[in-house]
C-alpha cells in the first residue's frame, strides 16, 4: 500500500521538535523523525500516545524498541530518533509525542497528529506567490486505478464543486493526469490570483456517497513566497546526481527533506532512508539545497521541501542511462561516442601506414643484403679445357635478353649466359645428349631463373648447335647440385 508523509507545521518545543502532522494511507507504514539537541544524545527517548505529554502512554523506548508492529532507533550522531509504524489502520489515527526524558516531570517533546486515511492523501497546506502555478499530488490505493479521480472545491467534501476529471482532464487554467502505476494523480493550477485561495479536495469517484477523498488548503499570497522552488519536477540520469533549490522567508525554522511514504533528514544529513543525500542551508541567501547522488531508479518519486511548517512538493524523476537525458546530457554523450570513434578510427588508419612503410623498408633491406651476397656478375670463360663460359648477371646488365628492360634493377631475377668463345672445341663430355655441329658464328644462349627458387647448385645448359646453317636450339637441365653433363 502507498504511504504518504505529510510535513504540515515544525513548531519544536524546548529542544525537541518533529512534523506536526502526518498523512497515511491504510495499510501502509510510516517513519517519523523526531530531532533533539546535541545535549539529549545519551539520554532515553520514547514514543507516547495521548493529547497530553503528561499524561500519554509511552508505547516504545530507545532502550527497549520494539513493541509489535512499532519500533524506534537513535541516531545520536544525526541527533534524531526515528518512530517506524507498519500495517497502519484507521483505528492508530490519533495524538502521538516524541520525547526525551530528562528527570521527573522535566521530560521535554513535541506532538504529531498521525491521520490514517483510506483510499486518498495528499497535502494539507501549501503556500505559493500570486501569479505563479503549482503542482499538488494526489494519492490513491491499487484498487483504485481504474477509477474515475476529479478536482474539486469547497470546505465540505459532500458538497465541492468539480472542476477537472481524469476523463476531462482540462478546465481553463486548471488540468488534472493520471498515473496508475505510480497510484497518484497530479493537480496543476497557472496563473494563480487571490481568488484561487481555498480548500481543495483529492477525490476518488467510488459511488455518488461513497466518493473518497482528502482535503488542502491552498493560500495564494502577495509579494516573496515563504516557500517555494525553481522547479517542481526534477529529472536525472541512474548513477549521476541532481538539486534542488529549496528558498524560504523565515530563517529560524528547521529545514527539511522528506519522501512520501518514507522519512525526513534535516540539514547537515548525508542520507536519506538510506539513499545518499546533501543538504545544506545558506542562512544569508536563505536557501537550503538538497543534491541527490548516485542516483537510482528506486529514488524516483514524490519529495517535499519544508520549513517553518510549509510544504512544496518536488518530483525527481530517475531515467535510465540509455534514455532521453534532462537538459542535454545525451547529446554530450553521443559527441564523446563519437570521438571515441573517430580517434580510434584514425589511429587503425595510422598504425596501418606504419606496418607498410615498415615492411616496404625491411623488403628494400632484404633486397639489398640478398645483393651483396650474390655477386651480381659470374663468368666462365672458355678455354683449351673448358668448353663454354657462364655469365650470371642480377638485374639488368648489359646483354639482358630481350624483353625483360622493363624490369628494375634489384629485380628477384637472375640472367644466365652461355657464350661459346672458340665453337672449334665442343666438350666431348656433352657428344651423348648432344651431337657435334659446326656453328656459324658464335653465339650466346641465354636463360632466366628467378632468385626465390634458391637453386642449391649451378644449373648448366647445354645445347646443340648449328645444322645445315639454321639454328637449333635444345635446353637441358642436368642437375641442380653442381652437376655437369655426361
Amino acid at each position: 500500500m502507498l504511504v504518504f508523509l505529510l510535513i504540515a507545521g515544525l513548531t519544536g518545543a524546548d529542544s525537541v521538535s518533529t512534523v506536526s502532522r502526518v498523512s497515511v494511507l491504510s495499510g501502509g507504514s510510516v517513519t517519523i523523525p523526531c530531532f533533539y539537541d546535541d545535549r539529549h544524545k545519551t539520554h532515553l527517548k520514547y514514543w507516547c500516545r495521548g493529547n497530553n505529554m503528561d499524561t500519554c502512554t509511552p508505547i516504545v523506548h530507545t532502550d527497549s524498541p520494539q513493541e509489535g508492529k512499532v519500533s524506534v532507533t537513535d541516531d545520536p550522531d544525526q541527533q534524531v530518533f526515528t518512530v517506524t509504524i507498519k500495517n497502519l489502520t484507521t483505528g492508530d489515527s490519533g495524538y502521538f509525542w516524541c520525547g526525551v526524558r530528562i528527570s521527573g516531570d522535566s521530560d521535554v517533546g513535541d506532538q504529531v497528529t498521525l491521520s490514517v486515511t483510506d483510499g486518498v492523501s495528499t497535502v494539507k497546506w501549501v503556500r505559493v506567490q500570486r501569479g505563479g502555478s503549482v503542482t499538488i499530488p494526489c494519492f490513491y490505493e491499487d484498487r483504485y486505478k481504474t477509477h474515475v479521480k476529479y478536482w474539486c472545491r469547497g470546505r465540505e467534501w459532500s458538497s465541492c464543486t468539480p472542476i477537472v476529471h481524469t476523463d476531462s482532464p482540462q478546465e481553463g487554467k486548471v488540468s488534472v493526469r493520471d498515473d496508475p502505476d505510480q497510484r497518484v494523480f497530479t493537480v496543476t493550477i497557472n496563473n494563480l490570483t487571490d481568488g484561487d485561495s481555498d480548500i481543495y479536495w483529492c477525490r476518488v469517484e467510488i459511488s455518488e456517497a461513497s466518493d473518497l477523498g482528502d482535503q488542502v488548503s491552498l493560500s495564494v499570497t502577495v509579494g516573496s513566497q515563504r516557500l517555494s522552488v525553481d522547479k517542481q519536477e526534477v529529472a536525472g540520469v541512474e548513477g549521476d546526481s541532481v538539486s534542488v533549490q529549496c528558498r524560504y522567508g523565515n530563517s529560524d525554522s528547521l529545514k527539511l527533506w522528506c519522501k512520501i511514504g518514507g522519512s525526513c533528514a534535516p540539514e547537515r544529513s548525508v542520507s536519506l532512508d538510506g539513499r545518499p543525500v546533501l543538504i545544506r542551508d545558506d542562512r544569508v541567501n536563505r536557501v537550503f539545497s538538497v543534491t541527490m547522488r548516485r542516483l537510482e531508479r528506486k529514488d524516483t518519486g514524490w519529495y517535499w521541501c519544508d520549513a517553518g511548517g510549509l510544504q512544496i512538493p518536488v518530483h525527481i524523476t530517475v531515467n535510465p542511462i540509455s534514455m532521453t537525458e534532462y537538459g542535454g546530457n545525451n547529446e554530450k554523450l553521443s559527441s564523446l561516442v563519437q570521438l571515441v570513434l573517430y580517434v580510434g578510427l584514425g589511429s587503425l588508419v595510422l598504425l596501418l601506414v606504419i606496418i607498410i612503410i615498415t615492411w616496404k623498408v625491411w623488403d628494400k633491406h632484404k633486397k639489398k643484403m640478398a645483393k651483396r651476397q650474390n655477386p651480381g656478375r659470374t663468368e666462365l670463360t672458355l678455354n683449351p679445357n673448358h668448353e663454354y663460359t657462364v655469365t650470371d648477371r642480377s638485374g639488368i646488365i648489359e646483354g639482358a635478353p630481350p624483353g625483360q628492360a622493363s624490369e628494375e634493377p634489384g629485380a628477384d631475377v637472375t640472367y644466365s649466359s652461355i657464350v661459346l668463345r672458340d665453337p672449334e672445341q665442343v666438350s666431348s663430355r656433352c657428344s651423348s645428349h648432344c651431337p657435334a655441329v659446326t656453328p656459324a658464328s658464335d653465339v650466346i644462349y641465354s636463360s632466366v631463373a628467378l632468385k626465390h627458387r634458391e637453386i642449391k647448385g649451378l644449373e648448366l645448359i647445354c645445347g646443340v648447335l648449328f645444322a645445315f646453317g639454321r639454328l637449333r636450339y635444345e635446353h637441358t637441365t642436368c642437375g641442380q647440385r653442381n652437376s655437369v653433363c655426361r
